[in-house]
């Protein structure tokens, strides 16, 4: 046994060591063939001693039954996405910004190819790969863990014994060579099989599968290129970074270069722009980031991107085909969006239909009219675009576009303020933003009303039952309106009514995300949920005021603070009140936790281990990674480890995961909303249901009907 017990941790070793000298230094030191027996052997040995078998082992890359379905994990600093960039100017523009808010004359950067692929977050605890999490909406993504341990240039242990890397996440992208894709796009033709439109998709559809052996037949690989949340970080710069993690054992892209200034990165950027079509993956431009960490958190982030970096991006690919029309498409926020309809063209793997024209000027500009031979490019996952026409091959037929006054869809007269490029209609009920303004404010992330889905908003239009968003909590007062829609009866009726009333008790921030204010997504509304409490002072809230929240920016700010200036805003936030919306936040009081320190070991049934502490920090709680003294006390879940006897040998209290999640559910429950009593609900519903009834004897005979 013992024997065995060290031969297994030599074949570990040695796997690892090999794994290093293939993968990160491209340079194997032995065959396949050997490389297949040192592996083959322990394989058998731990088959022999499964009770030897631990989750860093190379044997477990591809291990367990398939998943019913993903965790979903908060992620300890958000994954933002990236500002971009097209022209120097443009970059310049960027450094001369970071040098003001910094107050610098002089800034290195670290230029990085983009990878067109699928980010990733990896965490290792005392060097061990613990974690691996999608991105996501960028706060909350996917535990993926067992796709990304496919993935053999993910070290399973970390190639170093400093305590300083130990506990640490970094962040990647995972891709699929071009190569690589073709083969399996052809096997898939082969078995009768739907196509992957191009390597990022291929990439993102086989890290979403359930059955990691499945993972493992699609050849992934990845570029570690940043650091994820770290608690105490040991780097003084982003290169120094890059450099410790190939010593770690990460595949870092070697084309990456230290910049001494602006002008470095856009010869850099400009050597690329043809020659990154040989790579064999593909990439869209390259990221920009300021070498110095401290500068990182001075500049801080806005809801969406850092303030430190920015994508620089390659002119995309372009294709040749017609215009057969331009459509004008409403939005929630009123703006009339012209789109080009057009002959489908095949760019960069994807079959093109439509592209965005942009707004009037564009098209004036560009001299773009119905019927031409038009240029259209497609870069990344940015929308396709029409970026110039070919005026020699016009043969007279071709109409000139001439940008509406009266909105399509209304009627209304059409605006366009000082200063905008965009044209607005100007009618508040507009039928095109009245339905997208219904969509977004009943959406899972906003008040969350069930059952209310878009047929029925086009319904409950086309009637005339909603005129206006409000009206949404009129309908309590005319249950009998519902009821007698076409498939629909007292039942369903009964239902909707009840999740209704249920979403004026929802949280300020769902609230403020329901609004619609343009650029605001429900990471900011918690922001401004958390700074101000209520609608009643957040729209007193100056474009100043608002600049001073991290994580907002000036375009955020200023969204914001027009929003809140216009009349018509006032007084839709005026009826929500009058018709019981709750517009502000309700703070729980007494929390157990305050003032607490405490530790969780093992897993819990309804969160994360992030998430409940997450949750203890908003309670006045202090989570902590390890067991002490200073604990007050543990959390036991299910599979505690070494912590449960530590904090019985120090005599720390214990309480069960059970106990703790009935507890954090609780509390949950009065931060979220105020107490609801939903029987009360369903029985005034039913009430208001029964008097209709009772006035028109006629809607008994739709009484059955769900």
């Amino acid at each position: 046994m013992k024997r065995d017990r060290e031969r297994i941790e030599r074949l570990r070793e040695l796997i690892r060591y090999h794994d290093y000298r293939y993968y990160v230094e491209a340079n194997p030191e032995i065959s396949d063939y050997e490389y297949d027996q040192l592996m083959r052997e322990l394989v058998e040995l731990e088959k022999r001693h499964p009770e030897l078998i631990t989750p860093d082992s190379p044997t477990q890359r591809v291990s367990g039954q398939p998943l019913e379905g993903f965790t979903q994990v908060r992620h300890k600093l958000p994954m933002l996405s990236l500002e971009n960039a097209f022209s120097p100017e443009e970059i310049r523009e960027f450094d001369r910004r970071v040098k003001r808010w910094l107050g610098v004359s002089h800034l290195e950067y670290v230029a990085e190819l983009k990878i067109d692929g699928v980010s990733a977050s990896l965490e290792y605890e005392n060097g061990v790969f613990v974690r691996g999490t999608s991105r996501g909406d960028g706060e909350v993504g996917d535990d993926i863990t067992q796709n990304l341990k496919t993935i053999h240039e993910i070290p399973l242990r970390l190639n170093t014994s400093d305590e300083r890397f130990l506990n640490i996440e970094v962040r990647g992208e995972v891709y699929m060579e071009i190569e690589r894709f073709r083969k399996i796009n052809k096997e898939r033709e082969k078995n009768g099989e739907s196509l992957f439109a191009n390597p990022r998709n291929a990439t993102a559809g086989s890290l979403k599968l359930l059955d990691p052996r499945e993972v493992a037949k699609r050849p992934l690989r990845i570029f570690i290129h940043s650091t994820g949340f770290i608690k105490k970080n040991p780097f003084r710069t982003h290169f120094e970074a890059l450099t410790t993690f190939k010593e770690l054992g990460f595949i870092v892209n070697p084309e990456t270069r230290l910049c001494k200034d602006i002008e470095e990165v856009i010869d850099y950027h400009k050597s690329w722009e043809e020659k990154h079509k040989d790579l064999p993956y593909e990439v869209d431009g390259m990221v920009v980031k300021i070498n110095d960490l401290l500068s990182h958190e001075k500049l801080g982030q806005t809801a969406k991107a850092p303030r430190w970096a920015i994508a620089y991006k390659f002119k995309g690919e372009v294709g040749e085909t017609k215009l057969l029309d331009i459509k004008i498409q409403v939005g929630r926020s009123g703006a009339l969006t012209p789109v080009g309809i057009l002959k489908p063209v095949r760019i960069k793997g994807a079959t093109i239909h439509r592209a965005t024209l942009h707004n009037e000027d564009e098209i004036k500009r560009k001299d773009i009219r119905i019927g031409d031979t038009v240029l259209v490019e497609r870069s990344g996952d940015v929308i396709p675009k029409v970026i110039g026409i070919i005026k020699g091959k016009r043969d007279g037929t071709e109409k000139i576009f001439h940008f509406p006054r009266m909105c399509p869809v209304c009627g209304a007269p059409v605006m366009r303020p000082p200063g905008e490029a965009r044209n607005f209609c100007t009618g508040f009920a507009c039928p095109a933003q009245l339905k997208r303004r219904i969509e977004h404010f009943v959406s899972r992330n906003c008040m969350d009303i069930e059952g209310l889905g878009g047929r029925l908003i086009d319904q409950l239009i086309e009637e005339g039952i909603i005129k206006e968003l409000v009206d949404l909590y009129k309908l309590i007062d005319e249950p009998e309106r519902l009821i007698v829609l076409k498939g629909w009866g007292e039942k369903s009726a009964e239902n909707l009514l009840v999740n209704i009333e249920r979403s004026k008790y929802q949280s300020l921030d769902r609230l403020i995300n329901a609004l619609g204010i343009t650029y605001v997504g429900s990471q900011t509304a918690y922001l401004l949920a958390q700074r101000y409490g209520s609608l009643d002072v957040l729209k007193k809230a100056t474009y100043e005021k608002l600049m001073e929240i991290d994580g907002i920016g000036e375009k955020v700010a200023y969204s914001i603070n027009t929003f809140f200036k216009q009349p018509e805003t006032c007084k839709f936030i005026k009826k929500l009140e009058e018709r019981g919306v709750r517009t502000s936040s309700r703070e729980v009081v007494g929390s157990e936790f305050k003032g607490k320190t405490l530790v969780i070991t093992g897993s819990l049934e309804h969160y994360s281990r992030d998430e409940a502490y997450d949750l203890v920090k908003k309670l006045g709680g202090t989570p902590s990674s390890s067991v002490s003294k200073r604990i007050d006390f543990l959390v036991v879940g299910e599979k505690a480890g070494s912590k449960l006897e530590k904090a019985k040998s120090l005599g720390i209290p214990c309480i069960s995961a059970k106990e703790f999640e009935g507890r954090l559910i609780k509390y949950e429950r009065e931060m979220v909303s105020a107490p609801v009593d939903l029987a009360e609900i369903k029985r005034m519903v039913k009430e208001r249901i029964e008097f209709a009834k009772s006035k028109d004897k006629k809607l008994t005979n739709h009484g059955n009907t769900s």
